[in-house]
């Protein structure tokens, strides 16, 4: 499963670009940044998640690329209307963790905050 780091919104704005408008599918996870302090994700639900979603990509679907796209630090995420994937008008990202499935350059599902760590709702998800 190739990973591709997308560190800011215009690098994933750009990558989004390239798959919307090709066929094919990848996979896009929206997470909190890490905490220089701690080398973990500020988001709590983030670092429960994580491994459930690594594993299954993995495992289900290692032909698919993951775009790995951290929001940021907790004060540029939470409660910020203005976060440019909160007003991203296809995107438009509302909580974290996120994983949004593209096929043929239309996006064609996402899970959203618990349900990513849940292992059989990412295999569904996943097409398992």
């Amino acid at each position: 499963m190739p990973i591709v780091r997308c560190p800011t919104p215009a690098d994933t704005a750009a990558a989004l670009a390239r798959v919307r408008g090709q066929r094919g599918a990848a996979l896009f996870l929206f997470f909190g940044s890490a905490d220089p302090e701690t080398g973990q994700s500020w988001c709590a639900d983030c670092v429960t998640a994580d491994p459930v979603l690594r594993s299954a990509c993995a495992r289900l679907r290692p032909d698919l690329a993951l775009h790995e796209c951290p929001v940021g630090p907790r004060s540029a995420w939470k409660n910020q209307p203005g976060h440019p994937y909160r007003q991203d008008g296809e995107l438009h990202l509302e909580r974290i963790p996120t994983l949004v499935l593209y096929v043929d350059g239309l996006e064609r599902g996402r899970l959203v905050e618990a349900d990513c760590a849940v292992p059989e709702r990412v295999a569904a998800f996943l097409g398992d």
